[in-house]
């Protein structure tokens, strides 16, 4: 048989006092229950634990060494019980995340500068993630989430909107359409295009903006992600219409981001694994994202 922890903290009390009156008044309880404790300890270990004389205790060998071993158990688990607390109130500790390519270059990073305002000791562990390893990150529990512009359809995999952002067309500066407020989509054409993977989320978008202005382009650039379309743009080689996250790491000096009269949105997803518990650093960070979103939505 085990001791109990309660067990445990009546003979420590009775090493520090070597008298039972002393155990008791450092406990708060009666004197026969620190009686009755000490004896049911020394039948549980089966040798005695203290000599007596005319009141008080003197701790035998065996007591000494239990009382080492004691100590040592009870550093540990106060360390545990630190560290359990320093995470449950999600001030230190690390946050393990993934991210799209198109939304990792500003709106993860302005989401975790606003919650490490509020939690100064966290560390962040950020992966970029191409779509292909999104899926696999999550199940293997690699990070604690992952945030994308698409959701994801599997039964271990939650995936929650937190948020939209609209479409914006980045245009080289010294182009006559730089100077335009808006962009319709019918003014698109005649102009090079940066285009995008047909069954990707920004090519979807492309495809959906010059169909409802009735444009095919005389000629395209093709490519994967977003900052590779935004750097092609900015070496003013064809417009890019892209995600509004996105368009924020753009040199302004190079392009101008315009909005667009087409209702094409993107909408971001946190996504989780469902078998792993949410942490409050998710729901916090899952907070500032949710912010963040809305002021990028306030800026452009």
């Amino acid at each position: 048989m085990l001791l109990t922890l309660r067990q445990i903290e009546v003979f420590r009390a009775v090493m520090r006092a070597r008298t039972i009156v002393g155990a008791a008044r450092d406990l708060g309880i009666a004197q026969p229950t620190v009686t009755k404790t000490v004896r049911r300890i020394e039948d549980i270990c089966a040798f005695a634990l203290f000599d007596r004389h005319g009141g008080r205790l003197t701790p035998t060998a065996e007591a000494h060494r239990l009382l080492g071993e004691v100590d040592i158990a009870f550093d540990q688990l106060e360390g545990a019980l630190a560290r359990a607390l320093r995470l449950a109130r999600a001030d230190t500790g690390s946050l393990r995340l993934g991210a799209s390519p198109s939304i990792g270059r500003v709106l993860i990073p302005r989401a975790a500068a606003s919650l490490l305002t509020e939690h100064s000791g966290l560390s962040l562990h950020l992966d970029i993630l191409s779509v292909s390893q999104v899926m696999e990150y999550l199940l293997s529990a690699q990070g604690e989430g992952a945030v994308t512009l698409f959701p994801i359809l599997h039964a271990g995999i939650r995936s929650i909107s937190v948020g939209t952002g609209k479409a914006v067309a980045v245009c080289p500066r010294d182009w006559p359409l730089a100077s335009a407020a808006r962009l319709s989509p019918s003014a698109l054409a005649g102009v090079p295009i940066i285009v995008f993977e047909p069954q990707s989320v920004h090519g979807q978008v492309v495809d959906a903006v010059l169909r409802d202005g009735g444009v095919v382009p005389e000629r395209t650039h093709v490519v994967r992600f977003a900052e590779t379309a935004i750097a092609l743009a900015e070496a003013g080689l064809g417009l890019a219409i892209v995600d509004r996250f996105s368009a924020l790491a753009a040199n302004r000096d190079a392009v101008a981001l315009l909005p667009l009269d087409h209702p094409a949105q993107y909408e971001v997803f946190l996504h989780r694994n469902v078998e792993r518990a949410r942490s409050r650093l998710v729901q916090h960070f899952e907070t500032a994202l949710r912010a963040e979103i809305l002021r990028i939505g306030a800026d452009l």
